[in-house]
Formats: C-alpha cells, sequence, structure tokens
C-alpha cells in the first residue's frame, strides 16, 4: 500500500520545513538541501503518481540513491512513461525509503 499522505512521523508543516531549507542554505548545506527537495519530491509521487511527479522525482534522485533495482525501475519508468500501474508499485517501492527521509528531515527539525 502507498503512503497516501504524511504520517505523524512526517514533518508536513510548510513553516517548519521553509525555515529548514533557509536555514541551511545560510550554513552551506546542500546536503539538508537535497534531502529536503527529495523529500518534497517523494511525497507529491507518493500522494499522485502522476507522470510529471515521477519525472520530478527522477530529476531530484541522484544516481545510485536508491540503489539497484529500484533505481533501474524508477529510470526505466521515466523513460517509458510508465502505465498507472506500474507507479503505483514503483511508490509501493519506494515506502521504505520514503519513510527514511521523513525520520531524516525529522531528526533535522528537532536539531533546530
Amino acid at each position: 500500500m502507498a503512503l497516501a499522505s504524511p504520517g505523524v512521523s512526517c514533518p508536513d508543516d510548510p513553516g517548519q520545513l521553509v525555515d529548514l531549507r533557509a536555514l541551511a542554505w545560510s550554513l552551506g548545506r546542500t546536503d539538508v538541501v537535497l534531502d529536503l527537495d527529495l523529500h518534497d519530491e517523494a511525497w507529491a509521487f507518493q500522494q499522485s503518481p502522476s507522470r510529471s511527479n515521477l519525472v520530478r522525482l527522477a530529476e531530484v534522485v541522484p544516481s545510485g540513491r536508491l540503489g539497484g533495482a529500484l533505481e533501474a525501475e524508477l529510470r526505466r519508468l521515466v523513460a517509458s512513461g510508465g502505465a498507472e500501474d506500474e507507479r503505483r508499485l514503483l511508490c509501493s517501492g519506494l515506502e521504505a525509503w520514503s519513510a527514511q527521509l521523513c525520520a531524516t528531515v525529522r531528526a533535522y527539525i528537532e536539531a533546530l
């Protein structure tokens, strides 16, 4: 089952995320900015696995970040367009990765 909306452990307060992004930029923490970009695009795709959200997600995922078969499937679906059922299946495959992104972003916020 794909994630339908951010859960309790997912930071979804736009104000907190904007503040964190601004702080990260000011400190030169591009790693944090990348994690925020990944978090945003992963949730957008999880909530609506459209072709456009798939492409935006693929644009921000650095090579090697997903690893192996999952990354290959993401790239294959971007190239082929992927049917809706294939995109939904990818959502399921991304659940653990998305949850880890949420935990990472939550840890950044708690460290503020």
